[in-house]
This record gives structure tokens, sequence and C-alpha cells, in this order.
């Protein structure tokens, strides 16, 4: 029985892989393809031009040079391990080194050229053709991801995977995985720590079933098809730790084990090798004076851009809020930004008018955690206001507090007042960074966060901000508020 398990599940990894790394290679080799083509089009207006290969054949044309310049791309692409299902799972840098391949099989072509002793190609065509195939290459990826993320979310295409460890790594690492199915990483249990004389406590059990002990992970590897194995690092003295690395020596398995660094993003993390000792580096964070200025410059063109494109829903919605439940069209509510420094953010008004005197007698039945308040079907949210609140409308006249400087575009939510009495020190620490209209944690789960998960994203965006990061959290809100995804 077991080793029909093992053969079923062998055979179910097999097939999941072919499936995503042949829809890789099939969704690649038409964007580069297209790429070739556009440019053959847009330089010389037809796909037959000529590409001057005379020592070649007098007739080559860009038609047939796409073909052959997107078979090099491909094989540039697979050096780069960019059909990897271990990368493409955590998805570490994809963008770079796509962008890395295929600037490798420019400079490939390039020296084909000059060793065959030909003309080579035109300068146009292989700029344009370069730059087509990197944005519709990272497109066709985004496209392949989605798909993924959607069959995750159904269920289907997920990687059975079980935590070693039962402290409080390892109950984080489950919790992490359990928010976010579209990793494509699904827990199925965990296994004790040996160290139960130290680590008497279980954090786990609440979370995935227990599968056993630690020394049984060969065992259960094979009785539970288990795809992926996540060691929780602290859980372990560093001799058990090699031990079972060793066991699972030519185990069909994926091993992973984590750094413990939760605070930290993966492109500041390196491992290095020293006298024979692998070493993690964590690279310092640059919050400079001039990566401040270009964010803050960042926000008021993005912020004036949006406000004079929204001026039309701005009408509308103040006219919808006004004839629903006549009153004030914004909402000022006294917030805690920077440092501790209180200001008034705007919101459009989707409460009724009463909204504050009212909350006092709905405390009892506040369904979050810490000193937040939320509660899924709020009596004082008006029809319009459930509408707005479903797809963040109503955060909108935020952009005036983004230009007056009391917020950013991406930062921690301002607390209120009241809240931040029974903030700890820890706590205080994510208001050392301009509050933001959205953040990581509004794009990790937003209202199904509890607090403390808030608070430990928020300190993990401000450990590791920068400008890059800010757009990519910024491109990533866009589907969870379209899609409205753990709103109220």
């Amino acid at each position: 029985m077991v080793s029909e398990d093992l053969e079923l599940g062998f055979l179910e990894r097999q097939r999941r892989k072919r499936l995503i790394v042949g829809m890789l290679v099939a969704t690649d080799a038409v964007a580069l393809l297209l790429a070739t083509f556009l440019a053959s089009y847009i330089r010389f207006h037809n796909l037959d031009a000529l590409a001057g290969l005379e020592n070649i054949t007098a007739d080559v044309s860009y038609y047939e040079i796409s073909a052959v310049v997107s078979l090099i791309w491909l094989g540039f692409l697979w050096s780069e391990r960019l059909y990897d299902l271990e990368q493409l799972t955590f998805g570490a840098g994809e963008f770079a080194r796509v962008l890395r391949a295929l600037a490798m099989g420019v400079v490939g072509f390039i020296l084909a050229t000059f060793a065959l002793k030909t003309p080579g190609l035109s300068r146009g065509w292989t700029i344009l053709a370069f730059g087509f195939a990197v944005l519709l290459v990272s497109g066709g990826r985004f496209l392949v991801r989605q798909f993924l993320a959607w069959k995750r979310s159904r269920g289907r295409l997920l990687r059975r995977t079980v935590v070693v460890g039962s402290n409080e790594e390892a109950a984080s690492i489950l919790r992490m995985l359990l928010l976010n199915p579209s990793q494509g990483l699904r827990p199925i249990g965990c296994l004790a720590s040996s160290r139960q004389d130290v680590l008497t406590l279980d954090y786990c059990s609440e979370l995935v079933p227990g599968l056993g002990a630690a020394r049984d992970l060969v065992q259960v590897i094979r009785e539970h098809r288990v795809d992926t194995v996540i060691i929780a690092s602290s859980a372990f003295d560093h001799d058990v730790l090699a031990r079972m690395i060793a066991e699972l020596r030519g185990v069909d398995v994926s091993i992973h084990v984590s750094s413990g660094l939760f605070e930290v993003l993966t492109s500041r993390v390196l491992v290095r090798e020293i006298a024979g000792v692998p070493l993690v580096t964590v690279r310092a964070v640059s919050l400079s004076a001039g990566n401040l200025v270009t964010k803050r410059i960042f926000d008021i063109v993005v912020a004036s851009a949006v406000l004079l494109v929204g001026l039309p829903l701005w009408i509308f919605v103040a006219a919808a809020i006004y004839a629903d439940c006549p009153g004030p069209i914004f909402y000022r509510q006294r917030r805690i930004g920077q440092n501790g420094a209180e200001f008034d953010m705007l919101k459009f008004r989707s409460m009724c008018v009463d909204a504050d005197e009212r909350l006092r007698a709905l405390q009892a039945v506040n369904e979050a955690s810490g000193p937040l308040f939320k509660m899924k079907d709020d009596p004082r949210v008006t029809r319009i206001g459930k509408w707005m609140r479903k797809f963040s409308i109503d955060e909108f006249p935020q952009l005036l507090n983004v230009l007056n400087g009391d917020m950013s575009l991406v930062g921690p939510r301002p607390p209120l007042p009241v809240e931040t009495d029974m903030y700890s020190e820890q706590d205080w620490r994510r208001m050392e960074v301009p509050p933001g209209m959205t953040g990581l944690w509004q794009v990790s789960g937003r209202s199904s966060l509890t607090f403390e998960e808030m608070v430990r994203l928020d300190l993990f965006y401000i450990e590791n901000w920068s400008v890059g990061f800010d757009l990519s959290l910024l491109m990533r809100t866009l589907p969870a508020v379209l899609f409205a995804r753990g709103a109220y």
C-alpha cells in the first residue's frame, strides 16, 4: 500500500510539473514570437524584410530570424531557471531574471553574428524586439500566475506540505501558508519538535493536524504523499537539523529550512560561504533623504493625476451619498500619523451621521482583535456606503491628505487615538513612517487579518522599504480592490 501511495504521489507531482512547465514554455514562446513579429512590422512594416545575413543566404527574412531568436531566448530563460517550479512557487526576483535572460540572449546573438562574420541584425529591430519581449514575457507569466492562483484558490494544483516543528516559528509559517493558498503550498499537518523538554507548548495543533514527531518524517512523507517539507530551524538543534536533511537525501520531496527572518524581504538576503561556513547576509535598509524625497515626489505626481482623472466619479459619488442619507459628503476623523502626530483623515461618508455616537453600543459585538473595531454587518453603514466600502471608494479623498503631506500612497494604516492608547512599544514602531492609503496588510488579507498580523506586516514593510517596494504594493492593490478581497 505504501509503495502504491508513493507511486501515485510521484505520478501526481510529475503531471503537475509537466502541466505548469508546459504552460510557461508555451506562453513564453508565443510572447517571444509576437515580440519579434511586432518589431519586424514596426521597423519594416512587413515580416519579410531581409535580415542581410549575406554569408548564410541572401534570402533570410526577419520572419525566419524571429523563430531562431525566440529559440535562443527560450534557452537563456531555461538557463536562468525560469522553468524551475521552486522558483515559480515563490516568485523570487522573476522579473529581474527575465530581464537578465533576454539581455544575455541579445548579447549571445550579436556574438554569433560576429563569429559568423555577418553584418548582423538591424539595431532598431533588435531594440524593439528586446523591449517587446520583456513586456510580453513578463505579462504572459503574470497571466499564468493569475491562472494558477485561481486554480489553487479552488483547491487544485496544490503541493501537499508538512511543517516540521511545533514552536511559534512553525505556527507563523503555517498561518502564512493558510492565508496565501496562491503560493501553491497546502499544509496537511505538522510534526512535533524533538526538543519537547524545552519546547513544551504546541503552537500548531489548532491550525493543522499533528502527524507525529520529527523522527517520523520519512515515514510521514511516504504515508501522506508529501510534496514539500518546511523545517522550522529554531525548533531543532543543529545536529538534529543536519540529520533530518541527510535522511531526506534521495527522497522525492522539496526541502526548505526557514531562516527565521520574517521581517526581512528576500531581496535583502544573500547566502554566502566564508571559510566553508554558509552565512546569511542581510543588506542594510536604505532610508536615505534622497529616497524619501523621491517617494514624496511620486506621491504628489500620482495623487494629482488620480484626482484629475477621477473627478467625474467623485461628483457621482457625492450626489449618491447625499441622495441616500442627507448630510456631509466627507467624513473627517482624527488619526495618528508619523511619530504620533495627529491629523484629520478624509473619507467619503459611508455611515449614518451619528455613527460615532452609536459606536459604544456596538463594542460588545466587535469582531476584531486588539484595539481595532470591525463588524461585518455594521448597522451604521448606509446602502451606498456598503458599495463604496466593498471597492474602497470611500478611501479616495485621502488623496488630499497625501497632497497635504499627512499621508503617503503606501504605508501603515493610520490608527485612531483611542487605538494607540492600547499600543505596546513594539506596536508604536509601525508609526515610524508616514501612514498610507494602502499597504502590505491590504494586499495580504485586508479585513481578515488580526491586529498582531497587521503589525507584523507593517514592520516588515518598514524594514524593507524602497520606492520599488511601494510600486509593487500599488500594483498588487489594484486586484485586491477590484475583486474586493477581504473588504467589509
